[in-house]
């Protein structure tokens, strides 16, 4: 999608927010951005809203939702898990599509696997597509995925810590050139997690071409945590919107299963969010696409080839 002030399904679709796109060098400090939008040859646009207004924009009531895909390793704890991930999409009659894929031995090169993956799902589906890790769960519709006209849509925490657990791609062209990328990196490069090959996926593309970029809170998600935090936000939180009630459980149970999975691999080196360069957080963070960025450039300690 062509991202300009002028697109109407993305203004319309963030009307109840309230919110309006203006250029990222009139953006308020201090204040979370939103949506992006990435235009080459001028400024780029950014959206920026407070908490309640965000809430009443995911709480609004999409369109059509997407296909929410992931897939899982066989005869592994994964299975069992992505049962329940069926189960919850069924509860609230949400369409998906999980595969099972079996293992490449290790942990870092199954979630590699993702990004092949989804490019083929993408590609193979009509409309926008969902990854959902095989290890979440569904709490409640997320409404804020169902007819969103953005090109793309995940979690960038702290302005340039990508998840990808969550990822929502609409059927466009910059979506198409996002993903595609992402798989040739993951491909490239299998000790790094897929979600640094993500971050640099996206900036590669919208370095040179026009990409609108939704960015979710991380609020949406429930990560473990102690029961007695859930009662807090129930009673003092969620009821005066101070902060947003959870859509997706996600039980990060990767890092319990990481050792099984590993147990029959070489150890070998892996290349983790941690390991950003400064310098590529920065480019990230202030939406500065003269970066120079490349596998070598982006990650401390240079080159990590196999």
């Amino acid at each position: 999608m062509a991202a300009g002030a002028e697109d109407t399904p993305l203004t319309d679709f963030l009307a109840p927010a309230s919110a309006r796109f203006r250029p990222l060098d009139e953006a308020t400090p201090g204040v979370r951005i939103l949506a992006h939008l990435r235009r080459p040859g001028s400024r780029d646009l950014v959206c920026q809203t407070d908490m309640r207004s965000e809430i009443a924009l995911l709480e609004a009531q999409g369109g059509q939702p997407p296909l929410f895909v992931s897939y899982y390793t066989p005869d592994t704890p994964y299975e069992a898990l992505a049962n329940d991930l069926r189960a919850s999409l069924d509860r609230f009659g949400l369409p998906h599509r999980i595969e099972p894929i079996a293992s490449r031995g290790s942990w870092v090169a199954n979630t590699g696997i993702k990004a092949r993956f989804v490019e083929r799902v993408w590609a193979e589906s009509d409309g926008p597509i969902c990854w959902i890790d095989a290890d979440a769960a569904v709490l409640r519709p997320p409404g804020f995925v169902a007819g969103n006209p953005f090109d793309i849509a995940f979690v960038r925490r702290r302005g340039w810590e990508d998840l990808s657990g969550f990822l929502y791609l609409g059927k466009t062209e910059a979506a198409g050139k996002i993903v595609a990328e992402w798989s040739r990196l993951c491909g490239l490069y299998p000790q790094a997690w897929d979600q640094t090959m993500l971050s640099l996926a996206w900036y590669t593309v919208a370095k040179d071409h026009p990409v609108s970029s939704f960015w979710l809170n991380p609020e949406v998600f429930r990560f473990p945590r102690p029961a007695i935090r859930d009662l807090r936000d129930r009673l003092f939180y969620y009821p005066f919107r101070r902060k947003i009630r959870p859509f997706i459980d996600q039980k990060q149970a990767s890092r319990a299963l990481k050792a099984f999975v590993n147990a029959a691999s070489a150890p070998r080196e892996e290349r983790g969010s941690d390991d950003l360069t400064e310098a590529f957080r920065r480019a990230l963070s202030d939406y500065d696409f003269s970066f120079d960025a490349r596998f070598e450039t982006i990650f401390t300690g240079g080159s990590g080839r196999p």
